[in-house]
């Protein structure tokens, strides 16, 4: 049977490789900005996923530095698998031609997600 509330671990992994392909930043997002918010998304609904938000807590810890995490989270502008994928400038141009909804309940949902993930990042 599948463990999906241990997908973190692969994800952790996932994120060492986009680090040494693609660079810090793409890694962070993809890690922080668009799994862990997730997981933690998941947590909210299922209590396996809730436990296991500690382990990926310190993983997370252990492949960036505190310094790291805070200059990203600090500087988040956008969440998701966009966020991190897209430039700025490919972004505006998916939003202006109406690709993903422009959602306010979602942005307030992100940002609430993003100072959670800060409390449990940043200690």
């Amino acid at each position: 049977m599948r463990q999906f509330h241990k997908i973190w671990i692969d994800q952790c992994g996932a994120a060492g490789d986009i680090r040494d392909a693609f660079g810090l930043q793409k890694a962070l997002g993809y890690l922080i900005g668009e799994k862990f918010l997730n997981f933690l998304r998941a947590a909210d609904q299922d209590t396996d996923f809730a436990g296991e938000v500690p382990s990926f807590v310190e993983e997370i810890q252990r492949i960036f530095d505190q310094a790291e995490l805070r200059a990203y989270l600090d500087g988040v502008r956008r969440v998701g698998p966009l966020a991190h994928t897209a430039s700025d400038e490919a972004y505006e141009e998916m939003r202006d031609a109406g690709a993903f909804d422009e959602d306010p309940v979602e942005w307030a949902e992100n940002i609430l997600l993003l100072e959670r993930a800060k409390k449990l990042l940043l200690t």
